[in-house]
C-alpha cells in the first residue's frame, strides 16, 4: 500500500474527467467530487480531494507494475 498527491484545481471537473476516463478503461469508479474508490487493472484504491489537492492510496496493484507507474496513470485519469 502506498499514499500520493496530485494538485488539482477543481475537484468536481477532476471527479467527472475521472469517471468518464476509467469507465472507457472499463474500471470502476465509486464516489463523488470529495472521495471514493476506484478499481481497474488489476490496481484498487481510494481518493479524497481537500483544499485543492487529491489523496490517493493505492491498496492493491500488479506486482509488476511500479509505484511511479501507477502514479503516472492514475494522475491521467483525473488532471
Amino acid at each position: 500500500m502506498f499514499t500520493f498527491t496530485i494538485p488539482v484545481k477543481n475537484p468536481e471537473i477532476a471527479f467527472e474527467k475521472a469517471r468518464i476516463a476509467i469507465a472507457k478503461a472499463n474500471g470502476n469508479l465509486r464516489g463523488d467530487g470529495s472521495a471514493g474508490s476506484f478499481s481497474g487493472s488489476g490496481v484498487e484504491g481510494s481518493y479524497v480531494f481537500e483544499g485543492g489537492v487529491l489523496s490517493v492510496t493505492i491498496a492493491k496493484k500488479p506486482f509488476l507494475a511500479t509505484e511511479s507507474l501507477i502514479k503516472k496513470e492514475v494522475a491521467k485519469f483525473f488532471a
